[in-house]
């Protein structure tokens, strides 16, 4: 049960990217939950010096007192101000805490053998359920605190406190494990759940508005922008429709592996050819659109920079590809709808003149 908690509680089992924000999400309730201890052992300490000043069975451990004090405020500040933006330091801050108090406790024990150096050492039980933490490393810590107890307490403390201390030690400390073994799977539980509902809403989104194959936005997408502006209309906008040439003759004469390569092709020459400048969307087969913020001339130069990437494109099966494309703005349109189907309209022009004279250099319409 133990190595399965521990194989949990890092991340197997949870993709890289993921298993790097529930780190961040758990370090971060970490760091939350040494703010918390360290205010409480401040308050405690902090009260203990005041009672040192006035009570003479406080004086003899004012040395414990300053020291942890020091520990605990130095804590308090590093997960207060510097954790937030170095995450991996929380556990060292943890650490510190719990040693803070396993030292009061052996220095309390030494200097003035009470009833409190039990209470403090039972109080150690209860910091490692409040951080999340896997059972195995609750253990060993938890271990360590009852060697150190064992070790000064058997020599220091009165018998009878030594022998209630240690009872009521292994009892909570049982308690204390079981209790961080079903706590913080739980919370694992949670961190895991939150993460794999984000991943499903992101699967769910790429798969609604993105061609799996090419990796851009589908029609859905482009149909939603495009409803988006037959409501306002951004000036300047400039849209570009494309279709692949001789796509059918490659299916035809190399297989559909050739066609798919073009595709792809087309869409990675698209998509650097426009980079920064718009965003570009396979709506189906051969056909892409483009929509930029930006003039016809804009659009035209990242037209050429297309074309010249789709010429020197190198496939498996396929050298080079061929676009026809048409491009239309807001300069000259109105309305979405108007400068969509001049744009197709110049598209097909394009293509017709492509077939007419095949093999001749190609006009920009």
């Amino acid at each position: 049960m133990l190595s399965k908690i521990k194989r949990e509680l890092l991340f197997a089992g949870v993709f890289q990217k993921s298993n790097e924000k529930v780190r961040k999400d758990i370090q971060e309730d970490n760091r939350k939950a040494a703010i918390f201890w360290a205010s409480i052992q401040l308050i405690f300490w902090s009260f203990s010096l005041f009672m040192s000043r006035i009570e003479s069975e406080y004086t003899d451990c004012l040395p414990v007192y300053i020291i942890v004090l020091v520990i605990c405020g130095v804590s308090l500040l590093l997960a207060l101000y510097v954790c937030p933006k170095h995450l991996h330091l929380v556990p060292a801050v943890a650490t510190a805490l719990n040693i803070a108090l396993l030292g009061a406790g052996l220095g309390i024990t030494v200097l003035k053998p009470h009833l409190r150096s039990a209470v403090i050492f039972c109080t150690l039980l209860i910091v490692p359920v409040s951080f999340v933490t896997d059972t195995l490393s609750t253990i060993v810590l938890i271990l360590i605190d009852f060697l150190a107890l064992v070790i000064v307490g058997s020599h220091r403390m009165d018998p009878d406190i030594f022998r209630w201390t240690v009872t009521f030690f292994l009892i909570f400390g049982t308690v204390g494990i079981l209790m961080g073994h079903f706590i913080n799977r739980t919370r694992f539980e949670r961190y895991v759940f939150a993460e794999s509902a984000m991943q499903l809403a992101e699967l769910q989104t790429r798969y609604a508005y993105y061609d799996q194959m090419t990796g851009l936005q589908n029609r859905r997408a482009y149909s939603e922008r495009v409803a988006q502006f037959s409501k306002q209309l951004p000036v300047p906008c400039t849209v570009v429709m494309a279709d692949i040439n001789g796509l059918k003759e490659a299916n035809d004469t190399y297989g559909h592996d050739a066609g798919d390569e073009l595709i792809s092709g087309a869409a990675e020459c698209l998509s650097q050819g426009f980079e920064g400048a718009g965003t570009v969307y396979r709506l189906g087969g051969d056909e892409f659109s483009v929509i930029t913020t930006g003039t016809e001339e804009d659009a035209r130069n990242c037209l050429k920079q297309t074309e010249a990437l789709c010429a020197a494109w190198k496939g498996r099966i396929i050298q080079g590809i061929s676009i026809s494309y048409g491009a239309a703005s807001s300069e000259a349109y109105s309305d979405i709808d108007s400068l969509t189907k001049a744009a197709d309209e110049r598209m097909y022009a394009f293509k017709q003149n492509y077939y007419l004279t095949s093999g001749r250099e190609r006009r920009h319409r």
